[in-house]
């Protein structure tokens, strides 16, 4: 029987000084229990704007103000909890490296060329860090599991958004159906 799944929100960051660029916002998904931190099971780029984009950024913001981690590339975990939605996590540095690549095949960068942007041209940083990411493409990261373990990852990275959300919604339902 498969373990359920917890859903939760990852946002990939990069903050200098009082600017802070939001790279990537993913609706992740991982089963209950230990897991690596910043390698859900199931990931989906979300674009920058709606909603629920703009209620994570605005969290993990606020969350990052509270904390003051420094300069640098973050992650910023949130999870549903009975009280609500809350920060779950911050961490220091970044993302693990299947997002990382798919972010960047998806919007052209990701948080390791802001990272290094930061770090080379502080003044085009804060220049362009509140502007929001475009998506080229449409990411979806898959990681197979099964009862020994997470197995290989998949990136599914489209032009067509219903390609990647056809390839992502059935890998979810192949792993709730290893439960039944």
């Amino acid at each position: 029987m498969s373990p359920p799944l917890i859903t939760g929100l990852h946002i990939n960051a990069v903050a200098l000084g009082d600017s802070c660029r939001i790279c990537a916002i993913w609706r992740v998904s991982r089963p209950a229990g230990p897991w690596p931190a910043c390698e859900p099971a199931f990931a989906l780029l979300l674009p920058r704007r709606g909603t629920e984009q703009d209620w994570a950024a605005e969290t993990a913001l606020r969350a990052l103000r509270e904390q003051r981690l420094g300069d640098g590339p973050v992650c910023v975990d949130l999870a549903t909890t009975v009280d609500g939605i809350a920060v779950d996590t911050l961490r220091p540095g970044l993302c693990e490296s299947g997002l990382l690549e798919a972010s960047r095949a998806a919007l052209g960068e990701g948080q390791q060329e802001w990272a290094e942007l930061a770090r080379g041209n502080p003044s085009a940083f804060h220049a362009a860090a509140s502007d929001g990411y475009v998506l080229l493409r449409h990411a979806a990261v898959v990681t197979a599991c099964d009862p020994a373990g997470p197995g290989g990852r998949v990136p599914v990275v489209h032009e067509r958004e219903h390609r990647v959300l056809r390839a992502y919604g059935a890998a979810l339902l192949a792993h709730a159906g290893a439960g039944s």
